[in-house]
Parts: structure tokens; sequence; C-alpha cells
């Protein structure tokens, strides 16, 4: 089994889909990195706060996982929009 199919199998396990939906609702649906800044983002992604490919034993660790919203996504990957870049140069103004 290769990378891709490996982290791809596993995203499809019901134990992950269910831990998913638990982190969701302990969240209320909000990003939490954005809570912090004091902002209201609905929550999309599920990260894993130490990748799994560091630490694939934590793949299913309730403490691992945070709620983001798309942008921090981006952000937490070094994927950062230009938007993003304009967005973060304002707020420094």
């Amino acid at each position: 089994m290769n990378y891709h199919d490996k982290y791809k199998k596993f995203y499809q396990t019901k134990e992950w889909k269910n831990l998913r939906a638990l982190k969701f609702a302990e969240a209320n649906g909000l990003c939490e990195n954005c809570k912090k800044l004091g902002k209201t983002t609905i929550g999309k992604e599920v990260h894993h706060i130490i990748p799994i490919s560091k630490d694939w034993n934590r793949r299913y660790d309730k403490d691992n996982l945070i709620l983001l919203c798309a942008e921090c996504h981006r952000e937490m990957h070094d994927r950062v929009s230009p938007l993003q870049q304009f967005n973060k140069f304002w707020d420094k103004l």
C-alpha cells in the first residue's frame, strides 16, 4: 500500500468519521482557532495537530484534533491564498 492509499483508507474508516463528527459537536461547529481570536467562523476541517504522517499512533487521538475553517486549515499547512496574504497585511495596519 502506498502513502496516498494508506491515508485515503484511514479517512474512510467508520472510526475516523465518528471521531470527526464528535469533534464537530464538541466545537459547536465553529473554528477553534478563530474563536481564540474572537471571531465566529464555521468549522470545515478536522485537523491533526501532530500530523499523522509524523505519528500514526495519534490518528484517533481526540486531543490531537482541532476544528478549523478552510482559511485556518490552509494556513496550518502553509497554503496561503492571495486573499489571506492581503488580509494579514491589512490587519497589521
